[in-house]
């Protein structure tokens, strides 16, 4: 369906909410693609919460980025504001929790776009129903449908940029510790938000030894909430003798894209920064416990693979939970290095 359509509503200015978690908002980039194609000359606009913003701010789709800081505080009413200053016609709500609606219910939009089993979801115009066995990219897309519009594959490509400063800074780092930004880098990502999401640091490290091994070096990377898991693989590969970068914590957020243009390939949780090495066009291995594919979010990259344990106590939950619901944590403590270091070798073939 072409912008030129006489079902597709006008618009001067069109919102877009989604303050959940950071991988949320990477999967939800296709969106402003698409709504690029759809309104060549509208505003588009972004609120995101202060952390996940720098992760859209080179997003060549939109016009202005709103921030939604809930968990510092910030009023409800503050976040109304904001948005019913930028006078959206339209506004979209992928997010999909009770503070979201009233939000979108406040707006001040002609027309309000939003997921049928979301809270409130009264207060949408216009609601979609969910569908659950599609990826949450593909999920996000079809709010396009509350517009009477048509997703195409071209919709299909997640973004995350970065810029000449986050190079610099990526590299400036590798020469301040000697090493040298064209070697052959993988990365480890051992953090979670959700703990039973983590692999076993003594995972982790057995892979990253193999890996120096084939002369490679692996690189932690996370945020600063990672450090302790950083730090456990990172004594146990030092006890190994093996050499490595820990970057966790150490540069910032949109470098995090630039780092994952560096690496042949990721290992990680089941977290954000699997998504934006999706967004990179990276490999990547993940490793699923609590969690399973068919929940939507599994990485939106052709060269990736799933290591995973087949239990009947799976999944048990959307995200994870601080401890396994069953006592044995064996969703991850069964998946062996040997299986992860397979599947990293399998890809890095196919790179080659």
């Amino acid at each position: 369906m072409s912008a030129q359509s006489p079902k597709l509503p006008e618009a001067a200015s069109i919102v877009v909410v989604q303050t959940a978690f950071l991988g949320d908002v990477v999967l939800t980039t296709p969106l402003f693609k698409a709504l690029r194609r759809l309104y060549p000359g509208a505003a588009i606009i972004l609120m995101v919460t202060p952390q996940a913003k720098p992760l859209v701010e080179d997003d060549p789709h939109l016009d202005a980025i709103l921030t939604y800081d809930k968990k510092g505080g910030e009023g409800l009413l503050s976040a109304v504001a904001k948005v019913r200053k930028t006078a959206p016609d339209i506004l979209l709500c992928p997010h999909r929790s009770h503070r979201t609606s009233i939000i979108s219910a406040l707006s001040g939009a002609k027309l309000k776009v939003g997921f049928a089993d979301a809270g409130f979801s009264m207060v949408y115009n216009s609601v979609v129903k969910r569908d659950m066995e599609l990826h949450e990219v593909d999920r996000n897309l079809q709010l396009l449908t509350g517009l009477g519009a048509e997703v195409l594959d071209e919709d299909r490509v997640l973004h995350v940029g970065y810029g000449d400063r986050e190079k610099g800074e990526v590299e400036g780092f590798l020469k301040g510790l000697g090493v040298d930004p064209s070697s052959r880098f993988v990365g480890l990502c051992p953090g979670s938000v959700w703990p039973t999401k983590r692999w076993t640091a003594e995972g982790f490290a057995e892979v990253a030894t193999e890996l120096i091994g084939k002369n490679f070096v692996p690189v932690l990377l996370g945020g600063p909430g990672d450090r302790e898991q950083a730090d456990e693989v990172g004594a146990l590969l030092s006890g190994n003798g093996g050499e490595y970068v820990d970057a966790v914590g150490r540069t910032s957020l949109k470098a995090l894209a630039a780092w994952m243009d560096l690496m042949e390939v990721l290992i990680t949780n089941d977290s954000g920064p699997m998504h934006v090495a999706a967004a990179r066009g990276t490999p990547v291995v993940a490793i699923f416990g609590p969690t399973v594919t068919g929940l939507g979010f599994s990485p939106f990259i052709e060269e990736s693979k799933v290591v995973e344990q087949r239990l009947e106590c799976r999944p048990c939950g959307l995200h994870g939970h601080k401890r396994c619901p069953e006592g044995h944590f064996e969703c991850m403590t069964k998946v062996s290095p040997e299986t992860v270091l397979d599947a990293v070798m399998v890809l890095l073939k196919k790179g080659q």
